[in-house]
């Protein structure tokens, strides 16, 4: 299960010739603590990267993700803010945005809180003027989750031998973790040939119904499943049949 927690260090392919080397600790990061969550921007590019941070409130009403984005016009509903807002990463040099709790006790902890966190660049003048343009070419949008205070997992599965149609009643997201790797160590020992991919993770936030595509690679008539949440303080094993 580690391959869960693992931090994910995204490199954006900028063209066949230029490629970013700036890269995002997490595209997911759930914080349960008190203090202040923290994302880590790590620059190995030659170039100086001029950056700026929104945020927008994530909800899903009728199975929808609405996104509203904060603004100087909601002022009273921010629950988070990013410092530093603007900032600037220079070449192998490392940033981190901090992400703080700004409702203290008046935060909603009986569902989970979603947030987008919105990284992209800005325009600035310098005598590098195609330092700018490939500077402008990127940007991350890691969720943010503050999990409710008590976890109350409901969710409903079902396989049709390519898709999981899951649905999370719940009130915090689960991830939903397929991992053959064990099954195929035992049968390359055999002489087969183990698959690029023997595992896949899918994230549903609370509310939502989502269908998954099941990579070719795991499909199987009896898929075994496990379902955890955020801390997998609940842990589910569930084998999905084709069919039900």
């Amino acid at each position: 299960m580690n391959s869960i927690k693992s931090l994910l260090f995204i490199c954006l392919t900028l063209s066949a010739a230029q490629a970013s080397a700036m890269a995002i600790s997490s595209l997911m990061l759930v914080n349960s603590e008190q203090q202040a969550g923290i994302l880590t921007l790590d620059n190995t590019d030659e170039i100086t990267y001029f950056l700026k941070t929104s945020v927008s409130k994530v909800e899903v009403k009728n199975n929808q993700i609405i996104k509203t984005p904060y603004t100087r016009n909601n002022l009273d509903e921010w629950q988070v803010a990013t410092k530093p807002s603007k900032f600037v990463v220079e070449p192998n040099m490392v940033k981190d945005i901090q992400i703080e709790n700004i409702c203290g006790d008046a935060c909603d902890r009986s569902v989970d809180q979603v947030f987008q966190i919105n990284v992209s660049p800005v325009s600035y003048s310098s005598e590098g003027e195609q330092q700018s343009k490939i500077n402008m070419l990127f940007g991350f949008a890691p969720y943010y989750i503050i999990p409710a205070k008590e976890s109350k997992v409901h969710y409903q599965a079902s396989f049709d031998g390519k898709k999981i149609t899951a649905k999370n009643s719940g009130n915090t997201m689960v991830t939903l973790v397929i991992d053959q790797c064990k099954e195929w160590a035992e049968r390359v020992k055999e002489g087969e040939e183990k698959p690029a991919l023997c595992q896949a993770t899918f994230t549903l936030i609370a509310g939502r119904t989502r269908v998954i595509n099941v990579p070719k690679a795991l499909q199987k008539n009896e898929l075994d499943v496990i379902v955890v949440n955020h801390d997998e303080t609940f842990k589910d094993e569930i084998t999905l049949r084709q069919g039900q």
